[in-house]
């Protein structure tokens, strides 16, 4: 790796770090064809990081070589009652120019870490890129761990499982709202098991009820419920998004999903996939994307099963806070 100099960075650095950062994603888009989208475009980028400077509190550093930026890593301080203080590394958080190592993206944290733990953020979040093992490997040697898994399916791809459930499958409608309420349990009830281990407060679990109730009022999700003898077994909710550097053009995010525990490998989820990925191809999507915690098991097994690739992890490290 070549000398380097390494110093904050800010709004006036943009123009690099755009540059630096359709490198990166062009590199991606090779390996996830989807992600060559809209987005992906000079103008897209500059508006998105200048957002960043101008919205957040953005604390960055920069390595230049010849007074030329090579690399960069820039971390929202945030405050929220889940994580508290920490410090949230975006997906366009972070590039480095292609012809640079992951030892360049270790040394970036090193330096900028110092920085964050100054603010009081022990706890760093960073969503990683996976067309380009770089990034991953980098963050795996700087003692982070995989949290969240974001993939994406293209529609065509699907292969629909066969030997699936009796169980019938139908639209969700306005009337299904205690419904939905009562299968709101079933999210929060894999967060709490082993391994994941995920505590979900009781203000939290009324918050989650709540929201799945409404769920039935919004005209743009598309809302399937397994049933059989009157009595619902599981759910899946499709909901549209717009299109960033993480998301395609023409997708559909399936938000939420679950089965009741009785109904594991029974073959209902299996059937909710077919029908759900059937309903939005006749919609016109093209792709679902998702995203699961790694330690929930029956996600972290299902999903890839049905043909999601992960594009992105959100990694995390904690840092004791006794170091200062």
């Amino acid at each position: 790796m070549k000398i380097c100099e390494f110093r904050p960075i800010d709004i006036g650095d943009v123009p690099a770090m755009v540059d630096l950062l359709i490198c990166r994603q062009n590199l991606e888009s090779k390996t996830f064809p989807f992600l060559k989208n809209s987005c992906l475009n000079t103008k897209h980028i500059t508006d998105l990081l200048k957002k960043l400077f101008i919205n957040s509190k953005v604390i960055g550093i920069g390595a230049f070589v010849n007074d030329e930026l090579v690399g960069y890593i820039i971390g929202k301080m945030k405050i929220d009652n889940g994580r508290g203080k920490h410090i949230w590394v975006p997906y366009e958080g972070i590039a480095i120019r292609k012809d640079q190592s992951s030892e360049l993206i270790r040394n970036l944290y090193a330096k900028v870490s110092i920085l964050w733990l100054e603010q009081g953020c022990f706890s760093h979040y960073t969503l990683i890129p996976l067309g380009n093992q770089v990034y991953y490997e980098a963050f795996l040697q700087l003692s982070f761990f995989i949290q969240q898994v974001h993939g994406i399916m293209n529609i065509e791809d699907y292969k629909p499982f066969e030997n699936v459930s009796d169980a019938d499958i139908r639209l969700a409608n306005k009337m299904d709202s205690e419904a939905m309420g009562r299968m709101s349990s079933i999210i929060y009830s894999y967060q709490n098991s082993a391994p994941v281990f995920e505590p979900v407060l009781p203000e939290v679990v009324v918050k989650i009820n709540e929201g799945y109730k409404r769920i039935v009022e919004d005209d743009e999700a598309t809302i399937i419920i397994a049933e059989k003898d009157m009595k619902e077994l599981g759910f899946q909710v499709y909901e549209p998004i717009t299109s960033d550097l993480m998301a395609p053009d023409d997708g559909v995010e399936l938000s939420i999903a679950g089965i009741y525990p009785s109904q594991m490998r029974s073959g209902v989820g299996k059937k909710l996939m077919n029908e759900g990925s059937r309903i939005v191809k006749e919609k016109g999507y093209n792709n679902i994307t998702i995203d699961w915690r790694i330690t929930n098991l029956a996600s972290s097994t299902f999903w890839p099963k049905c043909g999601f690739r992960p594009i992105a992890y959100r990694m995390v490290r904690c840092i004791d806070s006794n170091f200062v």
